[in-house]
């Protein structure tokens, strides 16, 4: 009996070394020589904060003054931003998809006057590239490349090792919308919203 406590005492220290905490305890005896003991074990699953990323995307963005064009002619403003994957924790499996969608029930994009009884709309679309009167007829804008999602049109998506990477976009807007119009009558301030969405796509 001396001889079974003393090895119990040895295996308790070992157990206490590697670590391993015995939680209940079952006795052998002459007239109970045989038990069993459970072995159980954890594994934690993706816990709040393991995976995680920051997206960076413009706090606003301002065509300026815009202008009458002289002629019934197209007459295009265009505005770069950048959207950066600014910090990115992700398994090699993730990516971050970023969704761009309007304000409007016709899935297009406006700035509309400000403070106005009959307020006046100007359209703009919005590439995910940088583009300018020399490669604009050969790009297609995201509000133009099919039916938006749930979250709104596709902008970019980033992988797990992109961190730092920036996406270029360019919003492009048609003066030509102002020709023929009563200038006191649109005159003013305009704004309009564009909402970006992302999340995490496991592949």
């Amino acid at each position: 009996m001396k001889k079974v406590k003393f090895i119990s005492a040895i295996m308790a220290a070992m157990l206490a070394a590697t670590g391993v905490v015995s939680v209940s305890a079952a006795t052998l005896t002459n007239e109970n020589p045989d038990s069993s003991t459970e072995v159980t074990a954890r594994i934690e699953g993706t816990q709040p904060g393991d995976v995680s990323y920051v997206i960076t995307i413009p706090d606003m963005v301002d065509f300026g003054t815009l202008a009458q064009p002289q002629t019934d002619t197209q007459s295009n403003k265009y505005l770069n931003f950048d959207v950066t994957a600014t910090e990115l924790k992700l398994n090699d499996n993730n990516f971050v998809s970023v969704y761009i969608n309007g304000q409007d029930i016709d899935d297009k994009f406006y700035i509309t006057q400000k403070d106005a009884t009959n307020p006046f709309k100007i359209k703009y679309d919005i590439y995910s590239e940088k583009v300018n009167d020399d490669n604009l007829a050969d790009k297609v804008a995201i509000n133009d490349a099919g039916a938006p999602g749930a979250n709104g049109f596709h902008f970019t998506t980033f992988s797990s090792d992109s961190q730092g990477q920036v996406q270029e976009g360019t919003l492009v807007l048609n003066q030509q919308a102002l020709y023929g119009q009563d200038l006191d009558a649109i005159a003013g301030d305009y704004s309009g919203t564009m909402t970006f969405h992302s999340s995490i796509v496991t592949i």
